[in-house]
């Protein structure tokens, strides 16, 4: 008998190890609300910002990810190793949304206990650098200068960053260059244009190429670098930005779109990213590609999937930094899974 009360709390052991350690038996019964920037209370800003400076500073855990060396570098490592996978593909509003609840692990390490806050940019379009997202003390600085575009202030200023660009580990500061006429591709009238699509065959390439790609190329963070652009901690506020798009699509008919997948799991060599020109090849002509270290820890992009369409089982990872989730799990904000809302 006490060999098999060992077997079976083994077994549960090794389910547990594969699923989120926040995954209930019913829906979240008190989400938490997301607000934009413009919404929060100065001392959550301060308290948010501190957290990120947290995890800039914090040591590597993993010791798994090329050249990381700090709890960032593993985060943005993180997105670096998947770039092939979340980019031009159907997973890339799933596997967001599973990056944003990664980052509120890690903010919640640093201890901040707060709702993840997104940037309603739609406010801000054609006038970014007059946004209170810039604001050097209760913000995140404003527009980079020089040769490396460093920003000039606020809490990020001479923080140094040790993922990218492209496909190498080197060390460079946080840096973006804002251009406000750029920032117009942002307004009320894009949003909605990308939220019309009726279809999540359709919505995900309208939004992909719509304001997410317009607040990309307003604020070039990292110097435009898709693949380790979230070396700026203002990525996250962008992909708050994105993911509620997401979520404002799905609220209008959630019945059906809770559950509606499709698109390719990995992206199609010939096409690669969906905004450039020419396909992987000529891509990396920009960025090189992933070494041998990081092609030793990425995952199968069809992993849970049967063929090469992103499905409900497909399997997405954080390599460590939490458990492994499937895309379902994170299809409903409000689910079993993940628990918030947008405001």
């Amino acid at each position: 008998m006490a060999k098999l009360t060992v077997l079976l709390l083994a077994a549960i052991a090794a389910s547990i190890s594969t699923a989120s350690p926040l995954k209930r038996q019913t829906k979240c019964a008190s989400p938490t609300v997301r607000v934009s920037w413009h919404d929060m209370a100065a001392a959550d800003k301060k308290a948010y910002i501190a957290a990120e400076q947290c995890i800039l500073k914090a040591p590597a855990k993993l010791n798994k990810m090329p050249g990381a060396v700090t709890r960032w570098d593993e985060f943005v490592s993180l997105h670096q190793i998947h770039a092939l996978q979340i980019h031009s593909t159907g997973q890339f509003l799933p596997y967001h949304r599973y990056f944003l609840h990664v980052h509120e692990f890690l903010l919640a390490e640093c201890g901040y206990k707060g709702a993840h806050p997104y940037w309603d940019e739609t406010r801000d379009a054609s006038k970014f650098t007059a946004s209170p997202v810039f604001d050097p003390t209760t913000g995140f600085g404003g527009t980079g200068s020089g040769t490396g575009a460093c920003v000039q202030n606020g809490p990020f200023k001479n923080m140094t960053v040790n993922i990218g660009p492209g496909f190498t580990t080197k060390p460079r500061c946080v840096n973006r260059q804002i251009t406000d006429f750029l920032s117009s591709l942002t307004n009320k009238a894009a949003v909605t244009k990308a939220l019309a699509p009726k279809t999540y065959e359709e919505a995900w390439i309208s939004i992909y190429n719509g304001p997410h790609l317009g607040g990309h190329m307003a604020l070039s963070m990292m110097n435009g670098d898709s693949i380790t652009s979230p070396g700026d901690p203002l990525f996250m506020l962008h992909h708050g930005f994105v993911d509620k798009m997401w979520y404002d699509w799905q609220m209008q008919s959630p019945e059906k779109r809770l559950t509606e997948m499709g698109g390719p799991n990995a992206q199609d060599p010939a096409i690669g990213f969906l905004e450039f020109s020419g396909g992987v090849e000529q891509e990396a002509a920009m960025w090189g590609k992933p070494t041998a270290a990081m092609l030793a820890v990425t995952p199968n992009p069809h992993n849970g999937d049967p063929g090469n369409v992103t499905t409900l089982s497909h399997i997405m990872s954080s390599l460590g930094i939490i458990p492994d989730a499937t895309v379902a799990d994170v299809m409903d904000p409000a689910g079993q899974y993940l628990c918030y809302t947008y405001k």
